[in-house]
């Protein structure tokens, strides 16, 4: 036997509900207010019958919760995020920073003078 919990919906729709299942399905419902009792049929088949049932009625506000013992038809509240007011997005450039930094000229009070004798400008030969 499963349960199913409609207290979100009205009692219109619960009735609706219940004479939806038995043209669709061949199982034995039990109405107690807004809980109704299913025999005969499988968690899976009950399942797919109250999303078929949410569908066909345009009820994309209600959702189907498989609970332990029990299906709720529930009521999807979208989160309220308070009043606040965006802002405008701002366009963002892209931060260009150099790896390295430029190269700049060098002064000549800080050329650093060569003292000694200059480097040779033949390579030795390699030897054999």
């Amino acid at each position: 036997m499963t349960k199913i919990l409609a207290d979100d919906l009205e009692n219109d729709q619960v009735s609706s509900l219940v004479e939806f299942m038995r043209a669709v399905s061949s199982g034995e419902f039990a109405r107690r207010g807004k809980r109704i009792e299913v025999t005969d049929l499988t968690r899976k088949k009950v399942k797919f019958l109250l999303n078929k049932f949410i569908h066909t009625n345009h009820l994309s506000g209600y959702g189907v919760l498989d609970t332990a013992g029990a299906f709720e038809i529930v009521r999807i509240k979208p989160e309220t995020k308070g009043t606040k007011k965006h802002e405008a997005l701002k366009h963002l450039r892209p931060i260009w920073v150099p790896i390295h930094p430029p190269p700049t000229a060098v002064e000549p009070s800080l050329v650093i003078e060569w003292q000694g004798q200059p480097p040779r400008k033949e390579f030795p030969s390699k030897k054999k």
